[in-house]
């Protein structure tokens, strides 16, 4: 047996460490002061989202300097959301899925369920749908209306023969996403694994485009047999920590809509934090979230502070 070792890039480590770094209740220094707002949503241990914050609930840090956290409340601004969804269809997906209709019916029925239950829980909210096999090409702009997004989810089709860009994909959906006016945004992926991921990105490329649009990353996989590109494997659990998002593995690809529905009641259930900084020349470089209540619970908040 060959033991792989994760190399994770220094400006990813640093966050991912800090993240595990146990957050205390303190007083911070007095002075001038800008006050910053990040969205983040808390699970409960059964997978729920919590809907009873309230300040004193959460504690934020910012390059190990506490924050006064002044204002918990619902979020309000629309959130918006990229679906990107993997159409590349080759040997692997024959071998691991069967007929290719099966698997694209399965793929419709997740992905529409996904934004049925996003606008139904947050009618202000917009999705967009990007496919990644062979490119990462737009299928729907950003869109209120359900009707809208299930006709562009119906035009999906399987690329025979080519390898996804999953990483391409990210990277230009966090581009949309930047130009969003709210900055409550997040992306969704669904991904087949073992997948031939040919983008050309490299980590830093797409790290920088989370800065850039403050998105979190949801992605569920459906993984059958062991993975081709461990790379990538690596590379989306490491973002979507690092974003505050979350990853999935599923076997059987039918389980994808249940899996994505949790991911649009969770969005739509998010919190704004507003809490005070410091004003500084120097802008943070890793923002932390605590929660002050006993029990197991999930945190799913951005590492990268607030601009």
């Amino acid at each position: 047996m060959v033991r792989m070792t994760r190399v994770v890039p220094p400006y990813l480590a640093v966050l991912l460490a800090l993240a595990t770094v146990p957050i205390l209740a303190s007083r911070p220094p007095a002075g001038e002061s800008i006050n910053k707002s990040l969205f983040l949503t808390v699970l409960d241990a059964s997978g729920r989202p919590l809907t009873d914050l309230a300040l004193g609930d959460i504690l934020i840090r910012e390059d190990n300097a506490d924050r006064e956290v002044i204002e918990v409340k619902p979020a309000s601004q629309p959130l918006a959301v990229v679906m990107l969804v993997d159409t590349a269809q080759g040997k692997r997906v024959t071998d691991a899925y069967g007929m290719a209709e099966t698997y694209v019916r399965d793929i419709r029925v997740s992905v529409g369920g996904f934004g049925k239950e996003l606008l139904l829980r947050s009618p202000d909210a917009s999705v967009a749908l990007m496919e990644f096999g062979q490119a990462a090409i737009p299928v729907v702009p950003f869109t209120q209306n359900p009707v809208e997004f299930e006709k562009g989810v119906n035009k999906l089709i399987p690329k025979a023969d080519v390898g996804s860009v999953l990483m391409e994909a990210i990277t230009d959906a966090n581009k949309d996403l930047a130009e969003r006016p709210s900055t409550r945004r997040a992306i969704v992926s669904l991904n087949l694994e073992p997948s031939d991921e040919q983008s050309r990105e490299d980590q830093k490329t797409v790290i920088q485009s989370f800065k850039e649009s403050a998105a979190q990353l949801w992605s569920v996989s459906v993984q059958r047999g062991g993975l081709k590109n461990s790379k990538r494997d690596m590379v989306i659990n490491d973002f979507a920590k690092a974003s505050g998002g979350r990853r999935d593995f599923i076997v059987g690809i039918s389980a994808a809509e249940s899996i994505l529905k949790n991911y649009a009641d969770a969005l739509a259930a998010q919190y704004e934090v507003v809490y005070r900084r410091p004003e500084s020349k120097k802008p943070p470089t890793v923002v932390q979230v605590g929660l002050a209540r006993e029990g197991k619970h999930e945190i799913h908040a951005s590492g990268f502070p607030p601009k």
